[in-house]
C-alpha cells in the first residue's frame, strides 16, 4: 500500500474518531428524518465544491470529487452519514499557504448561520480546519502528506437509511 494511501487512512481514522465525539452528534435532533441518501451525498458534495474555492484557482492544476462514498453510523437507529472526499492538486509543489487557507475558511464559516468551524490541527501538526453543520455533518480540510494539494473530507448531515438499503454498499 502506497504510503500517502496508509496516511490518509489513519487521518481518517483519527478524524472520525474525533468528529463522533463532537457536541452536534450528541443532541437528540441530530438525524434530520426528512433527509434522503442522495440528499444527504448532494449537500455534502456541494459543501466539499464550496470548500475548494478557497483554493485560488491559479494554483489548481486539478480537482478531483469522488463520485461514491460509503456510509458512517451516527446517532440513532438506521442512522447514517455519507462520506465523500475532493482532492485538488496544485501546479506547483507548496503553492498555497495552509495557515491563511485554514484562516480563511474559519473567518467564512464562523459567523455563518448553521454553522461553526474552528482551526484543528491534523496529527501530523499540518494546519487544519474542521467545520461543523447541521445534524452532525463535519468537512475537514487540509493539505495533503506531501503538500502538493488540499484534501477535503466530508461527513453528510445524519439521514435515516430506508429499510432495504444496505449500508455497507458504495453509493
Amino acid at each position: 500500500m502506497k504510503r500517502s494511501t496508509v496516511l490518509t487512512l489513519a487521518v481518517l481514522c483519527s478524524l472520525v474518531t474525533a468528529l463522533s465525539g463532537c457536541g452536534a452528534m450528541k443532541r437528540a435532533s441530530a438525524v434530520d428524518t426528512s433527509l434522503t441518501l442522495q440528499d444527504a451525498k448532494a449537500t455534502a458534495m456541494r459543501m466539499e465544491t464550496d470548500l475548494a474555492k478557497f483554493v485560488p484557482a491559479e494554483v489548481v492544476a486539478s480537482i478531483d470529487q469522488r463520485q461514491t462514498g460509503v456510509l458512517m453510523s451516527c446517532s440513532g437507529e438506521r442512522a447514517y452519514q455519507w462520506t465523500g472526499q475532493t482532492k485538488i492538486a496544485y501546479r506547483t509543489p507548496a503553492a498555497i499557504d495552509p495557515d491563511a487557507l485554514v484562516d480563511e475558511i474559519v473567518s467564512t464559516y464562523a459567523d455563518r448561520p448553521g454553522f461553526t468551524a474552528r482551526s484543528e490541527p491534523f496529527p501530523d501538526g499540518q494546519p487544519g480546519v474542521h467545520v461543523i453543520g447541521e445534524y452532525g455533518a463535519g468537512y475537514l480540510v487540509n493539505e495533503n502528506v506531501d503538500r502538493t494539494g488540499v484534501e477535503i473530507l466530508s461527513f453528510s448531515p445524519c439521514f435515516v437509511l430506508p429499510e432495504g438499503m444496505w449500508p455497507g454498499d458504495h453509493y
